[in-house]
């Protein structure tokens, strides 16, 4: 992969190419690790792997069900968690695509008054 150096000018006319390839890719990119970190931080896929495993050892009947309805509730909770974090990591992307025109938005409107 080749460099170049651009100009201050240049540079002012690349930015929303970049904003757009590059930037935006590597936002997807990072969004995307986001989510999957969370994931694992949240450690989803051992919660449902020993949901229907005792916990503490407990083998009775009773710590058995104490520990199914416990790791439920945990497990929803994550859950919302989850689902909290997936969904700013995709307004992330949303503002990531509107904030230029935008931006170009105000300063003429700014500019034409």
């Amino acid at each position: 992969m080749t460099s170049f150096i651009l100009t201050p000018p240049q540079n002012i006319f690349y930015f929303p190419i970049w904003w757009y390839t590059k930037g935006f890719k590597n936002r997807v990119v990072s969004c995307g690790f986001n989510i999957k970190r969370a994931a694992h931080n949240l450690a989803l896929k051992i919660m449902l792997r020993y949901l229907f495993q005792p916990m503490f050892g407990q083998t009775s009947r009773s710590g058995r069900i104490i520990s199914f309805f416990m790791r439920v509730v945990l497990l929803v909770w994550r859950l919302i968690l989850f689902a909290i974090n997936s969904i700013l990591q995709v307004a992330i992307l949303i503002l990531w695509i509107g904030v230029l025109p935008a931006i170009i938005y105000f300063i003429i409107r700014m500019l034409s008054t």
